[in-house]
């Protein structure tokens, strides 16, 4: 399965960095084939100009049976004026450790590390990289409302650096769990193949993702929607 990915870092508003959350909760659905087959549990929270996230995925129901696998992502570093800047991403499976992964920024060399099953390897950092998880919650520091429509994401995964383009429709109303949302809709580019990611940011709610949805090259979709959100300022 090809990496969530998401985007886009440009544009930050100095404003928003003095108005964005201390501490974040939240929780969300996954589903495949309209059955949900896991919960996704969320926590961020910001102390001065560090940060701490940290995401724990449980299966549910035939999958929790058959893969009792927990997946626990986190991501830790900076807080600048131009959002986050982490420092340390992990990525661990309790069941499948060499699937297990971790990035590390270096910014004053410009040296990001990646960790596997394959060893340890370098390369040069990009301006304004981001892990898969501090991703998702650098959108809180943008203001999406003045970006152009073609955004260009650099994001780790722990093995391998990705960039990807994506476009920003107009906004549109969209009903999760959680409630009916004004949302900044975005999407990759059409391939050669069905796959495509899509990411809905509530943007009443300092952008935050109420729904992502990946397609495989094959068609099949992996639907990730919110249920619960509780932010403190």
């Amino acid at each position: 399965m090809r990496p969530l990915v998401a985007l886009l870092f440009c544009c930050i508003a100095p404003a928003l960095f003095a108005a964005t959350p201390t501490r974040i909760e939240a929780t969300y659905d996954v589903s495949t084939r309209g059955i949900k087959i896991a919960e996704i549990t969320e926590k961020f929270t910001r102390s001065g100009n560090r940060y701490s996230i940290e995401s724990v995925t449980r299966p549910v129901g035939l999958l929790a049976l058959f893969k009792p696998d927990t997946l626990r992502v986190t991501s830790e570093g900076d807080v600048t004026e131009a959002g986050l800047r982490p420092q340390n991403f992990v990525y661990k499976r309790s069941q499948e450790p060499t699937k297990d992964t971790a990035a590390s920024f270096d910014w004053k060399r410009a040296i990001l590390t990646h960790t596997d099953h394959n060893g340890q390897r370098t390369e040069p950092l990009p301006a304004n990289a981001q892990d898969r998880l501090s991703m998702l919650y650098q959108f809180g520091y943008m203001n999406l409302q003045n970006t152009n429509n073609a955004l260009t994401t650099h994001v780790s995964n722990g093995s391998k650096l990705d960039t990807r383009e994506y476009s920003m429709q107009t906004k549109r109303k969209l009903t999760v769990p959680f409630g009916t949302l004004e949302t900044f809709y975005l999407t990759t580019a059409a391939q050669k193949t069905p796959w495509k990611t899509e990411i809905w940011l509530a943007s009443e709610k300092y952008n935050f993702p109420c729904k992502i949805e990946v397609t495989e090259d094959n068609g099949d979709q992996l639907s990730q929607v919110l249920t619960t959100l509780s932010i403190t300022p």
